[in-house]
C-alpha cells in the first residue's frame, strides 16, 4: 500500500519522506510509522518475528521508501513491475518466521520466543520491580540481537 500510493502520489510521498534530517520527521510520516509498529508488534505478540519489533518495522519501512523513491525516480515505462512484490518478499523472509528462509533456520526457535515476549512484556501484569522489568527487557534485547538505545 505504501508503495503503491507513494507511486500514486509521488509529490505527498516526497513531503513525507523526500527531506530526512535528523531527528525531524512530518507528522504523517510520524504516524504512518506508529501505525506499522503497531502492526509488527501484533506479528511479535503471535511470535511470528525472527528480530526485534523496532528492527523489523524499520526494515520493512526502509524497503517500502526505497522502493518507492526507486519506482518515482524511473520512468513509468522502465519501472519494474515486479520490484515491489520482490522487494517485500526478501524483507517479511528476514523478518519473520514462517518464511523459507526461517524454515531454514529452526534454531530461532528461541528467538521467536524472546521476540513474542518482549512485544509482550509491557502489557504484562506481574509483580516484576521497574529494575526487574528493566533488566529482563534487557536479557531479551540482547537474546533477539535488537538494538539497545543510547545511553542504556
Amino acid at each position: 500500500m505504501h508503495v503503491g500510493f507513494g507511486v500514486a502520489n509521488p509529490a505527498f510521498h516526497a513531503l513525507m519522506y523526500g527531506d530526512p534530517r535528523p531527528g525531524v520527521r512530518p507528522t504523517a510520516a510520524r504516524v504512518a510509522a506508529e501505525i506499522l509498529h503497531q502492526l509488527v508488534t501484533r506479528v511479535a505478540r503471535a511470535g511470528r518475528l525472527r528480530v526485534g519489533v523496532d528492527r523489523a518495522a524499520a526494515m520493512v519501512e526502509a524497503a517500502a521508501c526505497g522502493v518507492t523513491l526507486s519506482l518515482i525516480q524511473s520512468a513509468p515505462a522502465d519501472r519494474d513491475p515486479e520490484l515491489s512484490a520482490a522487494t517485500r518478499e526478501a524483507v517479511l523472509a528476514a523478518v519473520c518466521t514462517d518464511s523459507a528462509l526461517a524454515r531454514a533456520h529452526r534454531s530461532d526457535q528461541g528467538v521467536r520466543h524472546a521476540v513474542a515476549l518482549r512485544a509482550a512484556l509491557p502489557a504484562l501484569a506481574t509483580d516484576l520491580s521497574p529494575a526487574e522489568r528493566a533488566l529482563l527487557a534487557e536479557w531479551l534485547d540482547r537474546l533477539t540481537g535488537s538494538p539497545r538505545p543510547a545511553g542504556s
